[in-house]
């Protein structure tokens, strides 16, 4: 049986790139696959599609994106997976999918702000990646049914209120993420409030999940959905910015104190310049 073409693309921040990088050493395919920085070669991940890390490919295929099925890409890596029919209903294909979103700021922001699912189910790759639903033999079916499900705009919506801690939990945690890389230190909201404005929240939510002009759909904050919006943000933020930044703080010195990581982040920084 011919050894699969892996392609692993990751940023060095990621806790799951980190895992899956330990993994992938324990399992001895570290240096079977290739490894992208997508901080260091960006536009190489943007032509592949890569919306969220670790985005696995396989023989030119997306079929792990942000969540991965470790247990799933090990048999595949070994050549022992054995493609079966999804067992679970159109629920479980809802919360695959909200959790593939919510794995990334990016697509949570975008999602909350604007309500559309069906900008992201139009996408059936990444659709299949984020939800697992590649690896199963009736993948075509469960898309189909999942996204005349929830392309309907009610049923989105509603979807995403049921979510909304969701969406908030993570939005707080990755804005503390990107102010701890900024400031290089713990700030507790009552800095960081003063430093961070209203308007300058709201600013990042529209400009954070769009690239460049792409996915920008701009709202003045007179828009009374959207103020709605920055002001639960907000709200959330005064009561749980601090541990999520204690947690932040945890998790990118763990990641960093990591040497064998590091090493193979430098290896693939090395095979760039070349």
């Amino acid at each position: 049986m011919s050894t699969p073409n892996i392609e692993i693309f990751i940023h060095p921040t990621c806790s799951t790139c980190h895992t899956l990088t330990r993994l992938l050493k324990q399992w001895g395919y570290l240096d079977k696959v290739k490894v992208i920085d997508t901080s260091k070669d960006p536009y190489t991940a943007m032509e592949r599609g890569v919306r969220s890390v670790p985005s696995v490919f396989i023989n030119g295929e997306l079929v792990f994106a942000g969540i991965v099925d470790f247990k799933k890409l090990k048999a595949l890596l070994d050549g022992e997976y054995l493609s079966q029919r999804f067992e679970g209903d159109l629920r479980e294909l809802e919360e695959r999918f909200f959790r593939g979103i919510l794995d990334s700021v990016a697509t949570a922001l975008w999602l909350y702000v604007n309500e559309d699912c069906d900008a992201f189910l139009r996408d059936k790759e990444f659709v299949m990646a984020i939800t697992n639903l590649s690896v199963y033999s009736d993948r075509e079916e469960l898309y189909n049914e999942l996204r005349k499900y929830l392309s309907n705009a009610n049923t989105c919506k509603e979807a995403i209120r049921n979510r909304e801690d969701k969406f908030l939990a993570v939005i707080t945690r990755n804005f503390a993420r990107e102010i701890y890389w900024l400031h290089n230190r713990f700030l507790n909201w009552n800095e960081v409030s003063k430093l961070y404005s209203r308007e300058v929240i709201a600013h990042w939510m529209i400009i954070r999940s769009a690239l460049g002009r792409v996915g920008l759909r701009a709202y003045p904050i007179s828009n009374e959905r959207f103020s709605e919006k920055v002001e639960k943000v907000r709200i959330y933020m005064s009561h749980a910015f601090e541990e999520s930044m204690r947690q932040v703080i945890d998790e990118q010195t763990n990641i960093f104190s990591d040497l064998e990581y590091v090493e193979v982040i430098d290896n693939v920084m090395k095979n760039i310049k070349k």
